[in-house]
C-alpha cells in the first residue's frame, strides 16, 4: 500500500467513525426523549392515549354529558388554554367552553361549558395558546399545532350518565 491509498483508507475510516458517532448520538438522544416524554404521561390519571408533542399534551376519557368537561391530563411548554369544540361533520367546530392552564403539566382539570355536551355526541378538547391576556379569543389564542400542521386533540364521547340505584 503507497502513501496515497493510506491516506484515503484514513480520511474512510474517519468519516465513519464520524457518521457512527452522530448516528449513535442522535439515537441516544431521541430515545431519551422518548423515554422522558412517557414518564411524563406516567403516574397516575387515565393518559393512556394522550396525545404528546413538543412539550405539550392533552388527555381526556369518555365522560357523563353534563356542563363540565374533566380533563385527565394536560401538559404545556407555554401558558395556554384547552377548548372543548362540538363536532361538526368529523372536525371541531363551535367552542363550548375553555379553561387557562399555566406552563408545565396539570394531572387533572375541569373545563366549564357554556352549553351542556349531549350524549352519544362527539367533542374534542383542544390546547390553544395564549396570547398574555388570560383571556379566552378565538381569534388569536389560536389552537397549538404539531410540526405537520396538526392541532394537538382527543376526540372524546359524552356518555349517558348512569342511573342513580
Amino acid at each position: 500500500m503507497d502513501f496515497k491509498d493510506k491516506n484515503q483508507l484514513i480520511a474512510a475510516v474517519a468519516v465513519v467513525v464520524v457518521v457512527a458517532a452522530v448516528g449513535g448520538f442522535w439515537l441516544g438522544w431521541t430515545t431519551a426523549r422518548q423515554s422522558g416524554e412517557q414518564a411524563m404521561l406516567d403516574g397516575g390519571g387515565d393518559v393512556s392515549g394522550a396525545v404528546l408533542v413538543g412539550g405539550n399534551a392533552i388527555a381526556v376519557a369518555d365522560q357523563p354529558a353534563g356542563m363540565n368537561v374533566a380533563i385527565s391530563m394536560v401538559t404545556l411548554a407555554k401558558d395556554g388554554w384547552v377548548a372543548i369544540h362540538e363536532d361538526r361533520d368529523g372536525k371541531p367546530g363551535n367552542i363550548l367552553g375553555a379553561q387557562w392552564f399555566p406552563a408545565g403539566q396539570a394531572r387533572s382539570g375541569s373545563v366549564e361549558l357554556l352549553r351542556s355536551t349531549e350524549n352519544g355526541k362527539v367533542y374534542y378538547a383542544m390546547l390553544h395558546s395564549d396570547d398574555g391576556d388570560h383571556k379566552f379569543d378565538r381569534a388569536v389564542d389560536i389552537a397549538i399545532s404539531d410540526p405537520l400542521g396538526n392541532a394537538i386533540m382527543m376526540r372524546f364521547v359524552a356518555t349517558s350518565v348512569p342511573s342513580a340505584q
